[in-house]
């Protein structure tokens, strides 16, 4: 009983001494707290994770591989032809690269008679892609063509028809025609032949052996004298070629000689009785097969006579013929190469030398025997003195020409052109 109350009043001594009331408590300074840096905590992480996406492993870089350019074999096809027929070269081209290109393909060619020449052919390729590269073209001289696209070549070899003179031609180195009615009754109008030294067929002389002709003078004088007389077809032909001479004026032996026109026509028979027979005509003033001759600047009078001209197509001189593109502004003439004019179309009008007016026509006949004065070209055309070669009747509608009898170049015993054909520039409007 003591133990239990001296217990209690030991326990109230401890309460009344450790508990001390907030209003009887003694006032004490709050000690000072250091300031700590703050350190954030780390969010805890989630129980589950997310398997991040695997980094690629990079390509290694391609090179840059430009188009690159392979030729293959060059082939010509047929490797033989005839004068006016086609040939094809064909070369195939690769591209070996890694991207799409282009490639020109040049074709050189050039010929055993001296003549060269070259064209283009573009072809676009995609990576690893083959094509065949052609060219077809039409050779008109004779000869062997070798033809070359940088270390490749081939060759082909071109051959002119050689004709005989024709056995039923009226002419001097045959026999006459059966009947001489109408037959060389204008030889008043034939001038200076050509020089005898450059006939190589047929008589030498012309019909004036007494009018001597300069050298190398390959055809036959026709006066008449009046400046822009229309000129005709002496028989059925196909124009081939032109040159423009023609200018203001000339000097000669220190003289001025106004105008000088000198438009050179050249054609090809397209009758079978004078088969491969070349014909020249020049000294002309305009002409309706080239339809920009005299409208365009580009293809009329130059001031002097070598000062510039025109040229295209084949082309006949007196020791050589060849093929000529283009040469000069020919593009402004439009000359109607091919154009087929029948006996006694019109073909052009005759030019003036000073205050001469007239027209020269030359004849080349196709013959078996070779033409030793020919350096180039073919060898077997001869220059003729056509007023003494050939026999000549003049043109009329309905006429009756015995075989390989020509018209005479103009107008005559009352055949009479259109109104419209006596003007000097006066041009054909449909090529034929």
């Amino acid at each position: 009983m003591f133990k239990a109350r001296l217990l209690a009043l030991i326990l109230l001594l401890l309460l009344t001494t450790s508990c001390v009331s907030p209003a009887a408590a003694p006032m004490t300074e709050s000690p000072t707290i250091p300031s700590m840096p703050f350190t954030p905590v780390p969010t805890p992480l989630p129980t589950t994770m997310l398997t991040p996406s695997p980094t690629p492993t990079p390509k290694p870089s391609v090179p840059f591989k430009p188009a690159n350019f392979v030729l293959g074999d060059l082939t010509i096809t047929p490797t033989a032809v005839m004068a006016g027929e086609q040939v094809t070269y064909s070369i195939p081209v690769s591209n070996t690269g890694g991207t799409e290109g282009s490639y020109t393909v040049v074709f050189k060619y050039k010929s055993s008679g001296g003549f060269t020449g070259s064209e283009s052919v573009e072809v676009t390729l995609k990576p690893g892609q083959t094509k065949t590269t052609t060219l077809t073209k039409t050779q008109n001289e004779s000869g062997t063509y070798f033809i070359n696209v940088n270390d490749k070549g081939s060759q082909y070899t071109v051959t002119t028809p050689v004709y005989a003179v024709p056995a039923t031609s009226a002419s001097a180195v045959t026999s006459p025609p059966p009947s001489m009615v109408g037959i060389n009754t204008h030889t008043e109008i034939f001038g200076t032949g050509a020089d005898p030294n450059m006939i190589t067929l047929g008589p030498k002389l012309g019909s004036h052996p007494d009018w001597g002709a300069y050298a190398t003078h390959s055809g036959t004088t026709f006066e008449l004298k009046i400046h822009g007389t229309p000129v005709l077809a002496p028989i059925d032909m196909v124009l081939v070629g032109f040159k423009n001479n023609s200018a203001q004026y000339q000097i000669v032996g220190g003289q001025k000689i106004i105008p000088m026109d000198d438009l050179n026509l050249y054609f090809e028979s397209t009758s079978p009785e004078w088969p491969g027979m070349i014909i020249k005509v020049y000294h002309l003033y305009s002409s309706p097969l080239l339809l920009g001759q005299n409208l365009n600047p580009d293809c009329s009078q130059c001031e002097k006579v070598g000062d510039s001209f025109q040229a295209q197509g084949h082309l006949f001189f007196f020791d050589n013929d060849y093929y000529v593109p283009e040469q000069g502004t020919a593009s402004a003439c439009q000359a109607q190469i091919g154009y087929t004019v029948k006996r006694g179309e019109l073909i052009g009008f005759a030019g003036s030398v000073g205050t001469h007016s007239f027209t020269d026509i030359c004849f080349k006949v196709s013959d078996t025997s070779e033409n030793p004065t020919v350096k180039t070209g073919n060898r077997y055309l001869h220059w003729v003195q056509a007023a003494s070669f050939f026999y000549w009747k003049s043109y009329s509608p309905g006429a009756n020409f015995p075989s390989g009898v020509l018209a005479y170049p103009f107008e005559c015993d009352g055949y009479q052109l259109s109104a419209e054909q006596h003007d000097v520039n006066f041009k054909y409007t449909a090529k034929k």
